[in-house]
Formats: structure tokens, sequence, C-alpha cells
């Protein structure tokens, strides 16, 4: 659910309700490498009041150690973090490699389930 909270002239304050918290927009987002884990997203959100990540499932899809965690639990599971994750589907990898090795469809079936 996305709800409009206050306005003023054409800047916004809404909340987003997921089945994981909610979300007050504006926000900004940290982009997590599921691979290199600087600081814990755990300690994102305990420290520095992060509410939301953004992680990439084609890095997920494409390492075979990250997938069976990831299908083992859950996107959530795998970077330890209870807050609302959302998911690149990874076509900016597609267009600066190339050859990626799945297609639009697998990735985002790949998404609904992690």
């Amino acid at each position: 659910m996305f709800e409009l909270k206050d306005r003023d002239g054409l800047a916004r304050v809404c909340e987003l309700t997921t089945a994981h918290g909610k979300v007050t927009t504006p926000v900004l987002l940290p982009v997590v490498n599921p691979n290199q884990l600087t600081i814990p997203p755990r300690d994102m959100r305990e420290r520095l009041g992060v509410q939301m990540l953004i992680t990439n499932s084609y890095i997920i899809w494409n390492d075979q150690r990250l997938r069976e965690r990831v299908e083992g639990s859950d996107v959530h599971g795998l970077l330890g973090f209870d807050g609302p994750v959302m998911t690149d589907s990874g076509t900016f990898q597609n267009y600066v490699y190339g050859d990626v090795e799945v297609d639009p469809m697998e990735i985002v079936d790949f998404q609904r389930t992690i």
C-alpha cells in the first residue's frame, strides 16, 4: 500500500507499507551487494536507521552459493535484514556485459521466489 501523508507544492511525504514493514518516503535506499557486505544490513538498520535496501537479483542468481542460500530461506535471510528489500532485475548487467545467461522472464520469476 502507498499512502500520501502530506504535501507542500510538488513535494510529498508518503508511507509505503509492505509485508516486512513501513517505509516513509522520500527515502534513500542503500544498494547492497550480497558478495560484499562491508556494513552488515542489520547494523545499517540498527545503527543508521535504514528502512529499506536494494539488492541485485542477477548477482544472487549468477552465484551458485548465494542462489542456494537464498532458495533455502529468502532474500531477507540472505542479507540478515528484516525490513523491506527491493530487488533489481539485473537489466543493467545485460546492457553492460551483453551476453547475460538468464532471460527476462526467468529473472522476474526468480525475483518473485526470493
